[in-house]
């Protein structure tokens, strides 16, 4: 893989976010040039701390929006990774306009620029999203996507445009739907994943608060395994492929909260259970055959293992008194 990316100029857009951050960082640590473009609207530049240190590294300060920008930075670029996004569902319901002009303007703007400067590759961050609530599980690549909320219909459009510039344009693509990321760098903020936002209740001593009755169930995916995936599909050769990524593996959020407090010695607090959000999806689950037989993608981590790196790495990096079970 090493040699792979070696000198490659690559594109990370949402490069200060929590998961365009990480895949910065291990492109940088393959040899690639990575040139990051974020808005920081979400994104924070304490994320590419050490992205900073390395020479090959450069940051612009940018929008998605701005066509102009894109074209100039997309020069003899090899592969873009367009990961930057308005990321939140129970955002996107409250502001569906702005949600639309990001994610479909935006990634319209990504690829007319990757096709007018003849990129290779664009790798596009999708989500598990598209599939709404439909009730059968696994979720698997052809089933029927009827998403619930702006924010999934937008990433649903995504995918066909990525689909539509390789038939007519010829320009590789590949979308990666991600089931519920989680792990270092995720922001904990009520837009926030529940995992991020539980962590933060943890540190502050607050109970967990669960939006319905916890029967509620999620593929909760480590970003590690996120990366790997990333890093997979950049050297396979696409053509309009749309792929779950998830851990294949989905827990309920009672016993994920059970677990949290276990891992973290904090069984004292309590797990309060309250309506349910418009737009969450009760439940979802990765069927992930396609991404081993295409990608050779297989997850290392299960929740509980990606748990246990993540406080450890909070732990570590932040300094908090956190007795670890």
């Amino acid at each position: 893989m090493e040699s792979f990316y070696q000198n490659k100029k690559i594109i990370v857009t949402g490069a200060a976010g929590f998961i365009g951050s990480n895949l910065t960082d291990k492109l940088l640590e393959l040899g690639a040039r990575v040139v990051g473009i974020d808005n920081l609207f979400n994104g924070r530049l304490e994320n590419l701390k050490e992205a900073f240190k390395n020479k090959n590294f450069e940051f612009v300060k940018g929008d998605i929006r701005d066509l102009n920008l894109l074209l100039d930075l997309f020069k003899d670029a090899d592969i873009i990774y367009h990961e930057a996004a308005f990321t939140s569902v129970p955002q996107s319901v409250l502001m569906p306009n702005t949600c639309n002009d990001v994610n479909i303007n935006g990634a319209l703007n990504v690829l007319n620029s990757a096709r007018i400067r003849d990129v290779e590759l664009v790798v596009f961050a999708s989500s598990s999203s598209v599939y709404g609530d439909t009730p059968e599980l696994p979720k698997r690549e052809d089933m029927k996507r009827v998403p619930i909320s702006p924010y999934g219909v937008a990433k649903l459009a995504c995918e066909s445009y990525m689909q539509v510039f390789y038939y007519l344009y010829g320009i590789k693509t590949i979308s990666l739907r991600y089931f519920n990321v989680f792990g270092p760098r995720q922001k904990d903020s009520p837009y926030s994943g529940v995992i991020a936002i539980w962590l933060g209740n943890i540190l502050r001593n607050e109970d967990l608060i669960i939006f319905g009755d916890g029967t509620n169930s999620r593929d909760f995916t480590y970003i590690k395994d996120v990366i790997q995936a990333n890093l997979l599909a950049g050297q396979y050769d696409a053509k309009g492929e749309i792929i779950n990524i998830g851990a294949g593996c989905p827990i309920n959020l009672t016993k994920l909260a059970k677990l949290m407090l276990k891992i973290t010695n904090r069984e004292n607090l309590n797990i309060i259970y309250t309506d349910p959000r418009p737009g969450d999806i009760v439940h979802s689950f990765a069927d992930i055959t396609l991404a081993r037989k295409i990608l050779n993608f297989e997850p290392k981590f299960n929740q509980e293992q990606g748990l246990r790196d993540y406080i450890q790495w909070y732990i570590k990096n932040y300094k908090v008194n956190l007795k670890f079970s």
